[in-house]
């Protein structure tokens, strides 16, 4: 199987378990979102010390700095997808929030000064217009929830280059072992001033399945960006949202009408129109 080809069957998990993360935080009402999120990491971090202890991870204060960017992208991403979830349909969440690939065209420009091919620009709009023809029935528009969504897919696209770029130099482990780390660090304050005690067993529960999707979809979406750039990877996670719908259908009885099938249609077309791309970033103005 060629390299590119294992980006997207790992970008094809992240964006299942990333789907699954946010059906769970839907459920789990008895939380803060700060609390909620902060649990992702506290109940990942026996996981992460045993990578670190297993693959012989040499964590050093030098090499923050440098994953810094990844690890505050990422958390200002997943924050504004959990108050998302929280505002919105569980489908528009995910929808908006996977707009990143969208910016990832803006983010390679900006950051790298370089072009995204033609039919990268055409994935990404065949991709986006699935978005919008999904969100388009559902008629319950608010403001803040879908600025939330945006926001998330914005921050989303540019931790995405940032995993990339940490790739080149840095094992897919260690690079989750510093994200966790930071991220521990970063969201417990919040987490104890925006404390709710939490007293049902079945909410535990979702709160430790959010978690464990977290963890699975940080590993899976950082394996998919050392075998492929963020730009074709990026695509796949428009498969979140045909995963978003399927939870619907089963758990909410949510029955997808023909809208959502047009739309789910146009996602996987944008990514099958991406798969097929070799043509690398150029240069702007070439």
């Amino acid at each position: 199987m060629h390299k590119e080809h294992y980006g997207f069957l790992y970008g094809a998990l992240a964006a299942l378990f990333a789907s699954g993360m946010g059906l769970f935080v839907k459920l789990s009402t008895s939380a803060s979102v700060a609390s909620l999120f902060f649990a992702r990491f506290v109940l990942a971090f026996p996981i992460v010390l045993w990578v670190i202890y297993h693959k012989k991870i040499d964590i050093q204060l030098a090499k923050v700095p440098k994953n810094l960017t990844r690890s505050i992208a990422s958390i200002l991403a997943v924050y504004a997808y959990f108050y998302a979830v929280r505002m919105l349909p569980l489908v528009n969440a995910i929808t908006l929030t996977n707009t990143a690939p969208l910016f990832l065209p803006i983010v390679v420009l900006v950051w790298y000064k370089l072009v995204v091919s033609k039919r990268r620009l055409l994935a990404t709009a065949v991709g986006f217009l699935g978005v919008v023809i999904l969100l388009r029935p559902t008629g319950d528009f608010q403001l803040m929830g879908s600025l939330l969504g945006l926001a998330s897919g914005l921050f989303g696209a540019v931790a995405m280059m940032s995993v990339r770029q940490l790739s080149k130099s840095e094992s897919t482990e260690t690079i989750l072992c510093y994200y966790y780390l930071i991220g521990a660090v970063i969201t417990f304050f919040p987490a104890v001033l925006d404390w709710k005690p939490i007293t049902d067993p079945v909410q535990w529960l979702y709160v430790l399945l959010s978690a464990v999707c977290a963890l699975i979809y940080q590993f899976t979406l950082t394996k998919a960006f050392t075998h492929a750039p963020a730009t074709k990877v990026g695509t796949t996670n428009y498969l979140a949202v045909v995963f978003g719908g399927i939870y619907g259908w089963t758990i909410f009885g949510e029955v997808p009408d023909v809208w959502v099938v047009v739309g789910t249609v146009l996602i996987v077309c944008g990514a099958v129109i991406a798969l097929f791309d070799h043509t690398p970033p150029q240069p702007l103005g070439k």
